[in-house]
């Protein structure tokens, strides 16, 4: 079953799971990333927690004393049957009972300071971890539902996401399981916790997100993670893009060819691409699409014919949208008044929630005539002209024909003389 979620930013990307495919969800990769993939000098620091025979000795007992606390299969059921409320009070529960028997025991002085700090590392990250993965993977599983479960702010105010890079931490299995629901958790409050449409998109914000929280040894594994967990099913494109992103970054060959490895078959997949439907049809009001305007009238693109019409398919919450935007006014300025006339800069936005575009409106001013589509319409939008994420461009000519259905940004020079050489 493929999963739709309405949403042109960032797709959640984790387990789909409902209580009946937990335990196909449940299992890991089989490629251990962190071993193969992170830096010698990392796995060194690693190892050194391990040479100590009561530290080794204490670890078999604490995961034998707390298997239940750290098993997916069992974690998973209970994520399906418990409230947020009961789920939180268990995990915080588990935390504290896993760090009181690392302080009560008897050989805790013979501990190192960096072990002491392993296994609180390992009960704090595994209660932040199952506690964000709560709402992810039930809202995941709740299709009817277009928009994420928030937790409670309360739950979550002492998680702050410009903290959360931590090396020493990275170290445990927990916080590295943590990552990927950090992100989906976070990346989709910042988006007002919609759901969304477009893989591609999805993992391009995802990556956008991560290198601003997450430095150092976390961002090439992050990116591995997400490569690895999700490249057989997001189009090409983005896979690409994120390996690029990988392959940037310092000393991360290893994670790259871990990645690679993984996506291999989609990296040399040949993509046909599919025409959007009726480019060439001048629009008929009997099959379009109704847009509504700042004062909550519909309007058509039929309504510009006889003028070039340049779309912008954006939302509030897009940032390479928004990156977008100074050149569409210098665009805009560089035409003379007759020219303007014949141009049209056609904004539609594709937020959930008309109040946040207005919002934005208000704050961008953006010169040119601007409408707004969601719910039903905003799906009837994706299939009519074959959108699969934003920002988005389009150029109309003055017989109604759509003649670029994926036009050049604004940023591109190309742009404004594609316009100039229609109005002709």
């Amino acid at each position: 079953m493929r999963f739709l979620f309405l949403f042109f930013g960032c797709f959640l990307l984790t387990s789909y799971l409902s209580a009946q495919t937990i335990t196909a969800f449940a299992s890991r990769d089989s490629v251990d990333i962190f071993q193969q993939g992170t830096a010698p000098s990392v796995i060194k620091q690693y190892n050194a927690l391990w040479e100590n025979a009561e530290q080794k000795a204490f670890w078999a007992e604490f995961q034998q004393k707390f298997a239940n606390d750290f098993d997916q299969k069992k974690q998973y059921e209970l994520l399906f049957a418990q409230t947020v409320d009961s789920r939180e009070i268990e995990l915080f529960k588990a935390r504290n009972q896993q760090i009181t028997f690392l302080k009560t025991h008897p050989n805790f002085s013979a501990f190192s300071d960096a072990f002491k700090r392993y296994i609180e590392n390992t009960a704090r990250w595994n209660y932040w971890y199952w506690l964000l993965n709560y709402t992810v993977t039930r809202s995941n599983a709740d299709t009817k539902n277009l928009k994420m479960s928030a937790l409670p702010n309360v739950m979550t105010e002492a998680l702050d996401p410009k903290k959360i890079a931590d090396e020493e931490a990275f170290l445990t299995a927990p916080f590295r399981d943590f990552l990927p629901v950090f992100v989906t958790y976070f990346n989709s409050r910042e988006h007002a916790f919609n759901k969304y449409a477009d893989l591609s998109a999805a993992m391009n914000d995802k990556v956008a997100f991560a290198k601003r929280y997450l430095t150092g040894n976390l961002l090439p594994f992050y990116l591995c993670r997400l490569l690895r967990d999700n490249c057989t099913t997001t189009p090409k494109e983005a896979v690409t893009n994120t390996l690029d992103v990988l392959k940037s970054l310092p000393q991360t060959e290893r994670y790259a060819a871990l990645a690679t490895q993984k996506c291999y078959e989609v990296l040399t997949r040949v993509e046909e691409k599919k025409p959007a439907p009726e480019l060439t049809k001048a629009a008929q009001k009997g099959d379009e699409i109704a847009f509504s305007s700042i004062d909550g009238k519909n309007f058509y693109l039929s309504d510009f014919k006889g003028k070039v019409v340049y779309v912008d398919f954006w939302a509030s919450w897009c940032g390479p949208c928004r990156a977008e935007f100074p050149y569409s006014k210098i665009m805009h300025e560089k035409l003379t008044e007759k020219q303007l006339k014949k141009i049209v800069f056609l904004y539609i936005s594709v937020d959930q929630n008309p109040q946040l575009w207005k919002k934005a409106l208000q704050e961008l001013q953006l010169p040119g005539e601007h409408g707004h589509v969601n719910g039903a319409r905003s799906a009837q939008l994706l299939s009519k002209f074959a959108i699969t994420g934003i920002p988005r461009y389009m150029i109309i000519d003055k017989d109604g024909k759509i003649v670029a259905a994926d036009a050049s940004r604004p940023s591109s020079p190309n742009t404004l003389t594609e316009l100039l050489k229609l109005i002709d």
